[in-house]
């Protein structure tokens, strides 16, 4: 009689670890999902909202854009990519939405309206107007092992980029992340 009563004793036992165990690999799994959703949204869902034409025709004034936070961790700034930028060293300075021209150790000049990269006219895909001013870049800069030139889409009725000694040449910390999504308005929705 003892024998069967330890018996169910251990049987009821096994029964409670078992539930335990499920709940604790259930709530287990909640944790990692959330843990894993916040992650993304911290990575890939920060957004920021376009406060003027400086990004026109691409990006309009009140677009709300994602933010690929983890493209500039992993890799670096490609020519061409819309980039989130932080003017000034403080994690409080003001950040910008532009285009990335040239790259670490390039020689930046505009000249003529024509915007060349070490001595090579490049094409510019979002805007086929001349660039009317230089600024900074009329003589050539060369960029230093990890900065950056950036340039407004809408370069002639906004000079908030490298051309500008206020803002100047970009450094890799600077860069807060890839625009990879216009989300709102519905009508502008778009992959950058």
């Amino acid at each position: 009689m003892k024998t069967v009563s330890v018996t169910r004793r251990k049987k009821k036992l096994q029964k409670i670890r078992n539930v335990l165990i499920r709940i604790a690999a259930f709530v287990l799994g909640i944790v990692i999902v959330v843990m894993a959703a916040a992650f993304a949204v911290r990575q890939f869902g920060m957004q920021t909202v376009i406060i003027d034409q400086s990004m026109s025709d691409t990006l309009q004034s009140e677009d709300v854009v994602l933010i690929n936070k983890l493209a500039y961790i992993t890799g670096n700034p490609d020519r061409m990519d819309i980039a989130v930028v932080r003017v000034g060293s403080s994690e409080f300075s003001p950040s910008y939405v532009r285009r990335v021209i040239g790259l670490p150790g390039e020689t930046v000049r505009i000249t003529d309206g024509i915007l060349y990269i070490n001595d090579e006219a490049v094409d510019i895909p979002f805007n086929d107007s001349p660039i009317e001013n230089g600024g900074a870049a009329k003589e050539g800069i060369t960029l230093g092992d990890d900065q950056y030139f950036v340039l407004c889409d809408n370069y002639n009725n906004s000079r908030d980029d490298s051309r500008l000694d206020s803002i100047g040449l970009i450094d890799e910390d600077q860069m807060s992340g890839k625009v990879w999504m216009t989300l709102f308005p519905l009508s502008h929705l778009s992959f950058e």
